[in-house]
This record gives structure tokens, sequence and C-alpha cells, in this order.
């Protein structure tokens, strides 16, 4: 359990998202984290993939693909009654 109030938890969530998304956006790690799982996604959707975990894909066709998907996420913050379903999501998940 936090130390800090829930007001004072929330204010100061306010206060850092929009740092921590700029800090997320601009680090590599995210950008080859999306890049793997969209075309881990692309290969289950277009149910191209191998029993060994690879994807039968042209290779060029499969980039380009992934690459058109990536452009077209963003991450961004939400509003107060999304981040609760959000935060409602991780606290009743089972790890």
């Amino acid at each position: 359990m936090s130390q800090l109030s829930e007001e004072t938890l929330q204010k100061l969530a306010d206060t850092l998202i929009d740092d921590v998304i700029d800090y997320i956006n601009d680090d590599d790690r995210l950008k080859d984290f999306y890049l793997e799982l969209i075309g881990d996604a692309v290969c289950e959707k277009l149910g191209n993939k191998n029993s060994d975990g690879s994807c039968t894909f042209d290779g060029s066709i499969s980039a380009d693909l992934i690459i058109a998907i990536a452009d077209r996420i963003k991450i961004s913050k939400v509003d107060d009654t999304e981040a609760r379903d959000i935060l409602s999501y991780f606290k009743n998940k089972k790890y």
C-alpha cells in the first residue's frame, strides 16, 4: 500500500503523465517491443505461424505491414473513467 494519499497519488500522476509518455515514446525499447509484438500478432492473425514460432511471410511484405500497423499505434493519456477501468483490470488480473 502506498504511503501517499489517493488524492496526492492522482495529482502526482496527472503532473507526470506527459513527461512519462514522452520518455516512453523516445525510448527505442518500446519501438523494438512494438515491432516484435506486432509481427507476432500479424503472424497469429493471418495464420502464417510455423510450429517453431517463425513466420512464413515474404520479408518485405511483413516488414511493410508491421511498420504500417506500428504507425497507427499511439500512447496517450486516458480520461479518468478509462483510467479507473484499466486500473481495475490490473488489480483483478491473476498473475
